[in-house]
């Protein structure tokens, strides 16, 4: 299917679908050369609904990352295989071109040829966010208050540079080095959408993972009643609906699980729609007050009384430091999240031994040498809708991520 690697003497000819036009005209699009000119392209290391990801190491310089691979629609057809048109794809590479974030996965470069879209990420070797909380052999609020502070200043910058994520979720948070739960990086733009300032209000796509949604993404297809939302009738939201994933983020932080579950998804929906959550379960016992006073002000239903990111970060609960006391241990937390994880890895490796398996497998004796300074200097990786086994799913354990509407 075009994703092995070539040898040098071997001439590959790319396949560039022709329309529309590359985002910002091809800024990091390569066109000197192929992908298999430049990359070795290795083990895969995940896979999702709309893509697959694999390791590739530059060949002139032995770095690593990692390669996500996407489909583009074949020569006289509308969509791919997975009914994702051109212009979506590219979405993504849109999002991402001019983004430069210590907490969000940045994109080298990306190839287009043999009809799919070679993007070429950072490589992150950390492992999943959640495995990294449990093996410091502590969680306190402490923990989880460093992992939402990067979230939201994520958030921010994305939003200052006119990007809405609309998939915010505990899965496309990964760890850029082994353990260090203060180097977090957002991945997964797949849902994203770029807009000018003025019109970032204008999106009516219902696009995310059910449990992560904001009320008023699922308006546009659902009522409060349940009922579906009548024809012609267009609801549009901005990016107030990332202040509510992530608010359901920091409850699945304090809780180790999430605040709305159901296995029927039109009750879950309706759930989410009418803001009905608790806090009244054991496991808040410890949690503090400032801490559950900023989760009931994300969770709001109307998204022009929701937290913006600079409220968030200016929350009392947001800038308590150390010498505010100790806090206490969240240990039934912390088992909550145990459980889950166990779940996910009976049914899939973690990703920190995917991507290490890979880089074992595909190593040679020119790069053997760099699989160590590989390991220690990991930069990001882009898996985009993991295999519904990662720590998110096992905790809620929902549906993948859907779309249902056609819009911006």
């Amino acid at each position: 299917m075009g994703c092995g690697a070539s040898t040098p003497s071997q001439t590959v000819n790319p396949t560039v679908a022709e329309e529309p036009a590359y985002p910002l005209d091809g800024k990091k699009l390569r066109t000197d050369a192929t992908l298999e000119e430049v990359y070795e392209l290795g083990a895969q290391i995940g896979e999702g609904g709309f893509s697959r990801v694999r390791l590739a190491t530059h060949k002139a310089t032995g770095q690593q990352y990692a390669c996500k691979i996407i489909p583009l629609p074949k020569p006289g057809k509308a969509v791919n295989e997975h009914l994702s048109d051109r212009a979506s794809i590219m979405k993504e590479i849109d999002a991402l071109l001019d983004l430069d974030n210590p907490h969000v996965i940045s994109l080298h470069e990306y190839f287009v040829q043999q009809n799919k879209v070679f993007l070429i990420m950072e490589l992150l070797q950390g492992g999943e966010l959640l495995d990294a909380v449990l093996e410091q052999g502590h969680y306190s609020e402490a923990d989880a208050r460093t992992i939402f502070r990067q979230l939201i200043q994520a958030i921010q910058y994305l939003h200052s540079r006119g990007v809405v994520h609309r998939d915010l979720k505990l899965d496309n948070l990964l760890l850029a080095a082994t353990g260090d739960i203060t180097q977090i990086k957002l991945a997964d733009f797949g849902f994203a959408k770029k807009l000018p300032g003025e019109t970032l209000d204008s999106m009516k796509t219902v696009c995310g993972t059910p449990g992560y949604i904001a009320p008023e993404v699922i308006l546009g297809v659902m009522q409060p009643s349940g009922d579906p939302a009548p024809d012609g009738k267009d609801h549009y939201y901005g990016p107030p609906c990332d202040l509510w994933s992530a608010g359901v983020i920091l409850y699945m932080l304090l809780a180790g699980v999430p605040p709305f579950h159901d296995k029927s998804e039109p009750r879950l929906l309706r759930s989410i729609i009418a803001g009905k959550f608790s806090m009244e379960d054991s496991v808040w016992t410890p949690v503090s007050n400032e801490a559950k006073e900023l989760v009931s002000q994300l969770l709001v239903v109307d998204p022009s009384k929701r937290l913006t990111c600079e409220q968030v970060l200016a929350h009392p609960w947001m800038t308590r430091t150390p010498e505010a006391g100790v806090e206490q241990q969240l240990t039934q937390t912390a088992a909550r999240i145990q459980d889950a994880i166990t779940r996910r890895n009976s049914k899939t490796a973690p990703l920190q031994k995917r991507i290490s398996d890979a880089i074992s497998a595909s190593a040679t004796p020119s790069t053997s040498r760099l699989k160590a300074s590989a390991m220690a200097a990991a930069a990001g990786s882009p898996l985009s809708s993991p295999r519904p086994s990662r720590e998110a799913t096992a905790l809620a354990q929902q549906a993948p991520k859907a779309s249902s509407r056609e819009g911006s």
